[in-house]
């Protein structure tokens, strides 16, 4: 409660810091802070020093938003059929001088998801397979706190930046199996550039800190159902399942990011980030006991040529490889709380790739961009072998306009349509030694692993001006058809204020 409360003192205070210090909105802020041309510019936001420069105007919105999402069929059962999670936040960037900008976030987030199965820890798609689950799973409540604040300045050629950025998420459910999940993620970037030679060279460090505790519990007279200690491709560590419900996530890692962009109206541009991650899962019940390491190393890649003038294009390429890999402990017997660790085997291995070509063309009231690109998705589990393979390609058309049909009113609107089809698939597991709970799951997620997915997704946005602020409100949904008989609605309204 008192963090909740915090949180909303937050908000309050950097909302009235920002009616007292920011400028007044105009068309040009919105659209230099909104259009589609951003996704050019989005690798370089992660690097606090070019963070500073991307912007010539100042933009602050407040805003509360409804997010809704429903499944048929859950397409992943860890994250289940949808969820309804109302948020309040913040969103601030101010140049306070030709050379110095500073920006901010803060923001509050409290609703439900439901019907997970198979998953009861928070952070599913960071930490699994190295996840606590059972087969009965259920809604889960769902809060989420978070923080971010950087500064970037230019002192000469020379430009500057720092960032922090900060999350707490609180997930449980308060019937039985009482899963509960608190993250505590911390995150700082430092950034420099110097421009030379028509161009823009930017390197970037990131360090990151992130811890959970996680744990089941269960009040109902009946009894209690077992919780699996998964490992991957339905496996489990078997000594450690059944009436084994506490756990604790420790880990980080680091990540570096090189940036060129040139300093004129046009030229090649690139990006570079390596990051190398581990997450060690620790049994606490009674004893703390090494579990599983999760180690994950990604390269990503961007390369493309811009011209900025009248008319703006944009022509690039990204590639993203991410390879993760797992180690279970060989822990030993002992007559007493302290059991040794005999050593680690590597069990599971994961590769994901995806690369696109993406054109990007607009006017100023306009832009519309169009990408094509393939993934994969590789699973591997040495003892009993098993595998999953799946490979996509894939097709996106993106439109987006700007209406002025007053001085005072601005219309925003966007259309989407992508299409994913399998290229290939491949799965191997000893269905006939499984239990059948476990061999029902994976039968699910090779099914939807290698469905083929429509998406049609729609935006539209609509600003009002007034002296000094302006009122606005959008309303943007979606539909996906999946090949596997099922389909996804979703929806979001957001209402708010810009300054």
């Amino acid at each position: 409660m008192n963090r909740r409360l915090y949180s909303i003192l937050f908000l309050l205070l950097l909302l009235h810091a920002q009616l007292s210090a920011a400028p007044a909105d105009s068309v040009s802020a919105l659209q230099e802070h909104t259009q589609l041309w951003q996704m050019v510019d989005a690798p370089q936001r992660q690097n606090p020093a070019l963070h500073g420069t991307l912007f010539s105007s100042s933009f602050s919105q407040l805003c509360v938003e409804a997010d809704w999402q429903h499944q048929s069929e859950s397409f992943l059962l860890q994250e289940g059929t949808g969820h309804l999670l109302p948020s309040a936040s913040v969103d601030s960037y101010l140049r306070l001088s030709n050379r110095t900008a500073v920006w901010g976030h803060a923001s509050y987030m409290n609703g439900k998801q439901y019907d997970i199965t198979w998953n009861s820890t928070t952070d599913y798609r960071l930490l699994q397979p190295y996840v606590l689950a059972d087969t009965l799973g259920g809604d889960t409540r769902r809060e989420r706190y978070r923080f971010e604040g950087g500064y970037a300045t230019r002192l000469g050629h020379w430009l500057l930046g720092a960032e922090m950025l900060f999350r707490a998420d609180h997930e449980y459910r308060d019937v039985d199996p009482r899963m509960r999940g608190v993250v505590n993620e911390l995150t700082l970037r430092f950034g420099a550039g110097y421009d030379a030679w028509n161009y823009r060279w930017a390197a970037a460090f990131e360090g990151n800190i992130y811890k959970q505790r996680n744990s089941v519990d269960f009040y109902r007279e009946l009894g209690v159902i077992p919780e699996y200690q998964m490992t991957g491709l339905g496996t489990e560590y078997s000594r450690f399942s059944g009436d084994k419900r506490s756990l604790q996530y420790e880990g980080g890692g680091t990540r570096l990011l090189f940036d060129a962009t040139p300093l004129h109206s046009r030229g090649l541009y690139a990006h570079i980030a390596l990051s190398q991650h581990r997450y060690h899962r620790l049994l606490t019940e009674n004893y703390t006991l090494p579990l599983t390491d999760l180690y994950t190393q990604s390269v990503r890649a961007s390369i493309g040529w811009r011209r900025m003038s009248v008319s703006r294009l944009a022509v690039f390429a990204d590639v993203e490889y991410q390879k993760r890999s797992g180690d279970e402990h060989i822990i030993g017997t002992s007559a007493t709380t302290s059991f040794p660790d005999l050593g680690v085997l590597t069990m599971y291995k994961n590769r994901l790739f995806d690369s696109r070509l993406t054109a990007l063309y607009g006017m100023p009231g306009w832009h519309v961009s169009a990408s094509i690109g393939y993934q994969s998705n590789n699973q591997e589990y040495a003892y009993p072998q098993r595998l999953l393979e799946v490979a996509h390609i894939y097709a996106r058309l993106v439109g987006e306009t700007f209406l002025k049909p007053s001085e005072r009113f601005t219309l925003t609107a966007r259309l989407e349509a992508s299409y994913k089809g399998r290229v290939s698939d491949k799965f191997s597991v000893p269905f006939v030694d499984l239990q059948p709970s476990f061999a029902q799951m994976l039968s699910h997620t090779y099914t939807f692993a290698k469905a083929n997915y429509t998406e049609l997704a729609a935006m539209v946005r609509a600003d009002y001006r007034l002296r000094g602020y302006g009122l606005f409100a959008a309303l943007a949904g979606g539909w996906t058809g999946c090949s596997a008989s099922a389909n996804q609605t979703a929806a979001r309204l957001s209402l708010g204020i810009t300054f």
